[in-house]
């Protein structure tokens, strides 16, 4: 579970450094953001009770992974878009199996100065918990704009329609973690319907305007008044991007929080 929790909250880490957007940034700001990572994979991963052989070994394994992840805006330029998202996808996927089927956490306890009811839980599971939890607030808004990208579905016009997507993203996430844990779906399956109902005024919005024919003016023949204007079909004939963006982005974040729901109950029992 430590080993879990571990990479997960550097994940988290990392993103919240980094910000949410994987390109853009700053040298300075990137190299941080993999310290911070590091520094939380390294300390967290320093409390499991594994022998040091095996800390050791997984330490550099997921070590290599995260700055992977880290610096994916580097891998980007370097090898494309598109095998940059592979290697993102990948890093975390292989971080994950790697923790669950080769670490070893072994056992251990809260040190003696930790008092109050924290001490009631077992370090391992506040841990996981708390990596699950990091990982839902940072890191899967940047899977989520990897996977719009990976659709071509344009993340710029719906993040500008759709502004507060980045702050409710993570909100609706975590709780649906939190009331799957507390073994209450059906309220995390009122929070995504309500969600709907709440977006659907700007999505309404969105698809009216995308479809409004636009007028043209004809110049007439002799150049001096123009013809009566003219309206054409809109160009955008397709689903409208707003739309696309809303439901692709809100599915990819929900299976995200059920995937971290997973994982906990997974581990947790």
């Amino acid at each position: 579970m430590i080993i879990l929790g571990a990479f997960l909250a550097a994940l988290g880490v990392t993103d919240a450094f980094r910000d949410t957007h994987p390109s853009g940034i700053s040298a300075r700001r990137r190299y941080t953001a993999l310290a911070a990572g590091l520094a939380t994979l390294i300390a967290l991963l320093a409390t499991s009770g594994a022998p040091v052989a095996t800390k050791v070994g997984l330490g550099i394994s997921l070590a290599l992974l995260l700055a992977v992840w880290a610096l994916l805006d580097v891998i980007t330029r370097a090898i494309g878009a598109t095998a940059a998202r592979y290697a993102a996808f990948l890093s975390i996927g292989a971080g994950i199996t790697i923790a669950l089927l080769l670490a070893d956490d072994g056992s251990t306890a809260w040190p003696s100065w930790i008092p109050g009811p924290l001490s009631d839980f077992p370090p391992a599971r506040v841990i996981l918990v708390v990596g699950i939890a990091l990982a839902q607030v940072t890191t899967a808004n940047v899977l989520v704009r990897l996977i719009l990208d990976a659709v071509n579905v344009p993340t710029k016009e719906g993040s500008d329609r759709l502004r507060s997507g980045r702050v409710l993203g993570p909100m609706e996430r975590l709780f649906i973690l939190g009331l799957g844990l507390a073994g209450n779906l059906t309220a995390a399956a009122v929070v995504v319907g309500a969600k709907g109902l709440l977006r659907f005024p700007e999505l309404a919005a969105s698809e009216s305007s995308s479809r409004t024919p636009s007028p043209i003016i004809v110049q007439s023949a002799t150049g001096n008044t123009p013809s009566p204007a003219v309206e054409t079909p809109p160009i955008h004939q397709g689903p409208n991007p707003v739309t696309e963006y809303f439901l692709i982005g809100s599915f990819a974040s929900w299976l995200l929080a059920l995937a971290g729901l997973g994982l906990a109950l997974l581990m947790l029992g």
